[in-house]
């Protein structure tokens, strides 16, 4: 089965922010701790930046199977985009990878999702 479109765009987009990916065989990117610093602080309580200033149109997208953030995470953001129109949409059955998953198994729903935003003014 041949891969999406969107998979080869990813792919590409992740080795190419990695200058030393194609040194390696196969090609591999490095992916910094920082995330995994800012989920600490985040489970912690700690806020990393005020949605309050966000005034863009805003999707947040949450899976039902997701093991990294909680539901309570979404609704907060939610409620802190106070000047920002907001969507929460969850994917069911999806997992926190679900852009990098099978159609059937979240991918579908959660690109459906992201084109009924942007095409909704």
């Amino acid at each position: 089965m041949a891969r999406s479109r969107v998979v080869d765009a990813y792919v590409r987009g992740a080795l190419a922010l990695d200058p030393t990916s194609g040194s390696r065989t196969p090609a591999s990117f490095r992916a910094p701790s920082g995330a995994v610093e800012d989920s600490f602080y985040l489970a912690a309580g700690r806020q990393l930046w005020d949605a309050s200033l966000v005034t863009a149109r805003t999707l947040i997208l949450r899976s039902e199977y997701d093991f990294w953030s909680r539901p309570g995470d979404a609704e907060l953001l939610t409620e802190h985009l106070v000047r920002a129109v907001g969507a929460l949409r969850r994917t069911g059955g999806a997992a926190h990878y679900a852009h990098l998953d099978r159609a059937e198994r979240g991918r579908g729903q959660f690109l459906a999702e992201v084109r009924d935003f942007l095409a909704t003014p």
